[in-house]
C-alpha cells in the first residue's frame, strides 16, 4: 500500500518517535548495548510488521521513524511498539551489565554505575537497573513527503552533531549507510553493521 499523505495524521503517518535513557546514561555509547537494541529493533519490526524508514542509537537516546499499514493492522500501536522495543532491550542490557559486574570487568562509562540502585538488602540479586526514562517516549506525526524528508535527515545528522562521526554514513548505529547505499533492505557491511531491515521512505510515496 502506498504513504497516502492526503489523509488526516491519525489515520496515516509515520511515527517520529524519541525514546531516552534513564538520567541520561550513556547506556548505547557501548557498542554491544548499541547493537542489543538494534537487534530487538529488528525482532519487533518481524513480529509486528511495521516499516522503520531511519533510526539512530545515541548514547542517552534513541530516534526512529516507524510507518505500518493500519488497514492491515488496526490494533498495533505506537506505545505497543515501543514498550515492546524498550523492554526487551532492557532485559538484555541489564543481563549484559549484570554480567559485567559478575565478571568485575569496569563499565566502560563511569556514570553507568549510578543507575545501580540498592534495594532494601544489600545482595546483587536485588539491585534493580534502569535502562529508560519513565513512559513510552515522545512521538510526533510525520504524514507529508516534506516532514518525512526532514526527520530522516535529522536523525542521520544526529551523531555528527554529537562529535561522534564525521558523516551521518560513517555512524554504525543508524540508517544512513542504508539510504547512502541506495537503501537496500540488509544493512551494508561497516565496521559495526547493524541488523535493521530499512525500508526507504520514498518507496512508500
Amino acid at each position: 500500500m502506498k504513504f497516502r499523505t492526503h489523509l488526516p495524521k491519525y489515520e496515516i503517518g509515520a511515527h517520529f518517535l524519541t525514546a531516552r535513557t534513564f538520567d541520561r546514561a550513556p547506556f548505547f555509547g557501548d557498542p554491544a548495548c548499541a547493537r542489543i537494541f538494534c537487534e530487538e529493533l529488528e525482532v519487533s519490526r518481524q513480529k509486528y510488521h511495521f516499516c522503520v524508514f531511519a533510526f539512530v542509537v545515541m548514547p542517552d537516546h534513541i530516534h526512529l521513524l516507524l510507518w505500518w499499514d493500519r488497514d492491515q493492522h488496526p490494533d498495533l500501536t505506537i506505545s505497543k511498539v515501543a514498550w515492546a522495543v524498550k523492554g526487551l532491550t532492557a532485559k538484555r542490557v541489564v543481563k549484559y551489565l549484570q554480567d559485567r559486574v559478575d565478571e568485575g570487568t569496569a563499565f566502560v562509562y563511569p556514570e553507568l554505575r549510578q543507575v545501580i540502585e540498592p534495594q532494601d538488602l544489600p545482595h546483587r540479586r536485588n539491585w534493580r537497573y534502569k535502562v529508560w526514562q519513565q513512559g513510552a517516549g515522545y512521538d510526533f506525526n510525520a504524514y507529508t513527503p516534506a516532514k518525512l524528508s526532514q526527520k530522516v535527515a535529522y536523525i542521520h545528522a544526529n551523531p555528527v552533531r554529537a562529535g561522534l562521526a564525521s558523516t551521518p554514513q560513517a555512524y554504525p548505529w543508524s540508517s544512513a549507510a542504508n539510504y547512502a547505499a541506495g537503501g537496500v533492505g540488509e544493512s551494508i557491511a561497516f565496521a559495526h553493521p547493524h541488523p535493521v531491515q530499512i525500508t526507504p521512505y520514498t518507496e512508500m510515496l
